[in-house]
């Protein structure tokens, strides 16, 4: 029931003339890295400065995202794996100011979950990236607008970034988290 009710909230935003888009900041949106090493969860960071906006044509068309992150926004909790993130070792934020997300589909697999196909700039290198799109909650006439949980995964060697046994594993999972 509650999938149905989702669905029928994102179709009435869809159906509606004249979608506004929607602005991303670090106000509503989380963004993290999760660094794997040897199968295993090594260290979670976050983002904290990004901006993006969301659009929602009339039923569906016109559907994009795009996300700016500043690397140097990175933040692990710790002064020493901060300064380690921003250096040459990893994502080189001094050549590579920011990481940018740009859409190119959005498609539905039932009524809870979506997959947005999109281009990922990172440390100067472009991939194509699909973004998994779960736990969407969008309560009808809610003032706090739809929630949304998105992951996806890469691999650093991909982007060009640095990584090894003392550097961690070349797995990263992506996680975004809006309202």
């Amino acid at each position: 029931m509650r999938s149905r009710i989702v669905l029928a909230g994102l179709l009435a935003l869809w159906q509606a003339p004249g979608v506004p888009a929607y602005h991303l900041d670090s106000s509503n949106t989380r963004i993290s890295f999760e660094i794997e090493r040897l199968g295993l969860r090594w260290f979670s960071v976050d983002f904290h400065d990004l901006t993006g906006d969301f659009a929602l044509g009339p039923e569906g068309q016109g559907a994009s995202l795009t996300v700016v992150v500043r690397t140097d926004s990175i933040d692990a909790r710790s002064p020493y794996w901060n300064d380690r993130l921003r250096s040459a070792q990893w994502l080189d934020t001094a050549r590579f100011p920011e990481m940018i997300f740009r859409s190119t589909g959005f498609s539905f697999d039932g009524a809870a979950h979506a997959t947005l196909q999109g281009e990922l700039t990172l440390h100067g290198v472009t991939r194509q990236l699909a973004l998994s799109i779960s736990d969407i909650d969008c309560p009808p006439a809610s003032p706090q607008g739809c929630h949304f949980v998105g992951r996806a995964f890469l691999r650093r060697s991909e982007f060009g970034i640095p990584h090894g046994f003392w550097q961690g594993g070349d797995r990263v999972q992506i996680t975004v988290r809006g309202e």
